[in-house]
């Protein structure tokens, strides 16, 4: 029988650059399969209001609703399904996702409007959950937690599904991709499952189990061609490890060669999993940027980690990307076990002769991760247990002998040298000062994010009133001043950020009984 499922995308920064739902058009795309009636509100592009909640209650009639988070936004979540409840006790409530899969006891006895948690890989688990005609059948569904008669139960686990290639793939249309598009975020694609390596500060590999699960080459190719057409700006392969098996690789990037697909695409990969070979055919195909966790400049913090890696592996990655012409975009972690001020320096050293693209983050450590679990004998402290701090803002932990807010100073005085170098090229722009290529880009592609958001969150373009139609001019300068009038931008700056919307197909105007209209397409 056919349920009504609504799956929400929990609020998340623009400013963090999120890319559209992957996990939910994938686990929407294998619901719809098994015959439900699926729908996505994503709160991340749709302001959250009780109201629409109350809409889609009435309207769509859910019987299920379910959300995803990472711990940053897990509250979030929380609240949402709350609300839901709320508006209707008997909907039941579902959390999946990484964060409650590693602290669903927690999540269960402290929150009562939760109805069940599903644990690990969600398609199967969510199919047979929307199947079972009650409480008594959920005994055997595997990969779940739940309370029954007072008490929370945990069911064995589920075992990762084997060959993942009898998934459908994501549903791009349960999304308005075209609002990611119109902001210049990337759209997210994966070709395999699952990661072999230990790293103590991530919970991947409990996630997606230690032996990697692949798509086939036909298939990853097919979805990088549908996405390729979406015309978004790029194509980020998030795998764990996408450079894992190299003759798959190379056969990958042949097949988009041989059909021809024209598009910039990024991907992450190890620095001891590239070679001269791989990274040519990677070009060739159009990849643009390979992303390295480099995590730290000193080679005992990385054996300590277990990130299997040494400084020279990474060395000799950014010199073959370079060499390749792919850009190489390094990563690291400040406050892993073992930080003192020196490895501090160590990192920053190592970041600066690597790559002028690199970036810092602070420890985070998650649920699920080795380094929470073993704080004590990595000599972590935990400061905080608070989930709306788990963001990139936040110093949640710390190593003994590197304090919390020194890395914190280091890190925000990184950024704010990021945001005053933008500021200053853009003034230098707004005055006609001469200023590079890549820097009239940057200007360029801020000053679109900015439009967009403000038309995406002040929903300008779903309460515009359709007027009378004249002439193709006069609509679109009625459409200008309105956008102008509730905005604030300059009628200049909204004509041609309006016609970059309307060429790249992120808005469509037309006209239906004699009335001019526009929506996102």
């Amino acid at each position: 029988m056919m349920k009504k499922i609504i799956l929400v995308n929990p609020p998340y920064p623009l400013e963090d650059y999120p890319s559209p739902p992957l996990g939910l058009m994938s686990l929407g795309a294998y619901l719809k399969k098994e015959k439900n009636h699926v729908i996505i509100e994503d709160y991340v592009i749709r302001p959250y209001s009780f109201e629409r909640v109350i809409e889609k209650v009435k309207t769509f009639k859910p019987v299920f609703v379910g959300a995803t988070a990472a711990t940053m936004n897990v509250n979030a979540a929380l609240k949402i399904l709350f609300q839901y409840k709320k508006a209707d006790k008997d909907i039941v409530t579902i959390m999946g996702g990484p964060h409650v899969t590693f602290d669903a006891d927690n999540i269960l006895k402290e929150n009562s409007h939760i109805d069940f948690i599903v644990r690990g890989e969600g398609e199967l688990t969510l199919s047979e959950l929307a199947e079972a005609p009650n409480i008594e059948a959920c005994s055997e569904i595997q990969g779940i937690s739940y309370r029954t008669k007072g008490k929370i139960v945990h069911n064995k686990d589920r075992p990762l599904i084997e060959d993942i290639n009898v998934l459908p793939g994501q549903d791009i249309s349960l999304v308005e991709v075209s609002k990611y598009k119109a902001l210049g975020l990337p759209v997210n694609m994966i070709t395999s499952r699952g990661c072999p390596y230990k790293c103590v500060f991530c919970a991947g590999r409990k996630m997606g189990g230690q032996k990697i699960r692949y798509y086939n080459v036909t298939r990853v190719v097919d979805e990088f061609e549908a996405l390729s057409k979406i015309g978004t700006k790029q194509i980020n392969i998030a795998d764990d490890l996408f450079t894992s098996n190299k003759k798959r690789c190379i056969e990958i990037c042949r097949e988009i060669n041989r059909r021809g697909i024209k598009h910039k695409w990024t991907a992450f990969a190890r620095v001891d999993t590239v070679s001269g070979e791989l990274l040519e055919a990677l070009k060739k195909a159009g990849c643009t940027t390979l992303c390295f966790g480099i995590e730290s400049g000193n080679q005992q913090i990385l054996d300590r980690i277990n990130k299997k890696t040494d400084i020279s592996m990474c060395r000799n990655a950014v010199r073959l990307c370079r060499e390749a012409g792919i850009e190489p975009m390094t990563s690291y972690i400040l406050g892993l076990p073992g930080e003192t001020p020196e490895t501090v320096k160590e990192t920053l050293a190592l970041s600066k002769s690597l790559s002028s693209n690199y970036g810092y983050h602070l420890l985070s450590p998650f649920p699920g991760t080795e380094v929470r679990e073993k704080c004590r004998e990595y000599g972590i402290r935990i400061l905080s247990n608070n989930w709306d701090e788990y963001n990139s803002k936040n110093a949640v932990s710390e190593s003994l002998a590197m304090p919390h807010k020194e890395l914190l100073k280091i890190v925000n005085s990184f950024r704010e040298g990021i945001d005053n170098y933008v500021k200053s090229i853009i003034e230098q722009y707004n005055r006609g000062e001469k200023i590079s290529g890549r820097e009239e880009q940057i200007v360029k592609e801020q000053r679109t994010f900015i439009f967009a958001k403000d038309l995406i969150l002040g929903r300008i373009i779903e309460n515009y009133p359709d007027t009378v139609c004249k002439n193709e001019k006069d609509n679109i300068n009625i459409l200008v001043k309105y956008i102008t009038k509730k905005t604030g931008h300059s009628s200049s700056t909204v004509e041609q950020e309006l016609k970059g919307l309307i060429e790249n197909r992120c808005l469509v105007t037309g006209v239906k009984n004699n009335r001019f209209f526009v929506k996102w397409a």
